[in-house]
């Protein structure tokens, strides 16, 4: 289950699970990676309780062995807190999501830790540069720099801007250990701080910085499973700015690992599977229409990701996904700019023109 449960699919579908993908696109590779494929509401609705009981009718008639979250239940804990209770979830407590999505909780246990972190503030500061949040969201949307905003409420709060570059540490927790899966650069769309996929990186000391992050925080945070932190990479030091107690979309970056079998093997207390080292390069990228596009008429090929089922794409909403991997940066980008390319012979210039890809 998750806003985009794609990834999650194709992964458990390698390793021989049945699937039963919940989500909120539905998308042509999703139903391609599962046995059954449901379009929940409550994952693009802000009040998901109405649509709970159509949720627990289709997964009743499933009767999952397992159910796995990605994102979008942060913003809803009464909601994942009766999945939780009624179901066989792998993955955190709703108290273990709870906790770690307060971001006063969360900056005193990095203080405790030892663990760089940027300060929070309750109300509105008077000077310095401050990004305002909204507690217990996910994907960046939320984020906006404090001079624009023109509203508050009651989860909101002020996190003062850290430079640097934004990445990704995607880990499994089990117990007071924590597996090191990956490092990645995170994209952002553009003019905001909206999730637009992920490169792999490779820096050295930033893997044993990160390592040493991991070793110093999540012994603290009581987290089970595959999970993630954004962090900015700053003058040689990491700084966390949130915790993502959740499976996370840059999982598509390390498909070929049994990723799944590692969740479940740390939620269920069972020896984590021996990853191997990534050596190659690799990048997603989320490309979102700029205005309202009909691809009905167009060709969706299948090196594309994410192909959207239905016709019409509204204006700021994701259209498909884009993936290469190489021996280098450079030989990524250049395989991302070709399919963009070929995408504009494809469906025109004028289509691509309206479409941000990200490539970066």
């Amino acid at each position: 289950m998750s806003h985009s449960a794609r990834i999650y699919s194709q992964i458990a579908q390698q390793e021989g699970w049945r699937v039963l993908a919940v989500d909120a696109f539905a998308d042509s590779d999703t139903r391609q990676a599962a046995q059954a494929v449901y379009r929940w509401p409550g994952l693009y609705e802000q009040d998901a309780s109405d649509a709970l009981t159509a949720l627990f009718n289709v997964l009743d008639a499933y009767q999952p062995d397992a159910v796995l979250v990605g994102s979008g239940f942060e913003a809803n804990q009464a909601a994942y807190a009766a999945l939780f209770a009624r179901y066989t979830v792998a993955g955190n407590t709703p108290d273990t999501v709870d906790r770690v999505k307060h971001p006063q909780w969360l900056k005193a246990c990095c203080d405790t830790q030892g663990v760089q972190s940027p300060f929070i503030a309750e109300s509105k500061p008077a000077a310095g540069r401050w990004l305002y949040k909204q507690a217990g969201q996910c994907g960046g949307s939320h984020v906006q720099d404090w001079q624009t905003v023109s509203h508050v409420d009651a989860s909101g709060y002020w996190q003062a801007f850290q430079p640097g570059q934004a990445v990704g540490i995607l880990f499994a927790a089990q117990g007071q250990a924590a597996t090191l899966i990956g490092v990645h650069a995170l994209k952002q769309h553009v003019n905001s701080f909206a999730y637009a996929g992920a490169t792999r990186l490779h820096e050295a000391t930033l893997y044993a910085a990160a390592n040493a992050l991991l070793q110093a925080l999540v012994p603290a945070l009581g987290l089970v499973g595959i999970n993630s932190i954004d962090a900015m990479w700053h003058e040689g030091r990491l700084h966390v700015i949130e915790v993502n107690p959740r499976l996370s979309a840059s999982m598509r970056l390390y498909r070929h690992l049994p990723l799944i079998q590692m969740h479940m093997a740390s939620c269920q207390h069972q020896v984590m599977p021996v990853l191997q080292p990534q050596t190659m390069h690799a990048s997603h990228c989320i490309a979102y229409a700029r205005q309202e596009i009909d691809l009905s008429q167009f060709s969706l090929p299948d090196w594309l990701e994410d192909r959207p089922s239905g016709g019409v794409i509204a204006a700021g909403q994701p259209v498909c996904s884009l993936y290469a991997e190489g021996h280098s940066d450079s030989e990524v980008l250049q395989a991302l700019q070709d399919r963009k390319t070929r995408l504009e012979t494809l469906w025109g210039t004028y289509v691509c023109d309206n479409i941000e890809f990200n490539i970066h």
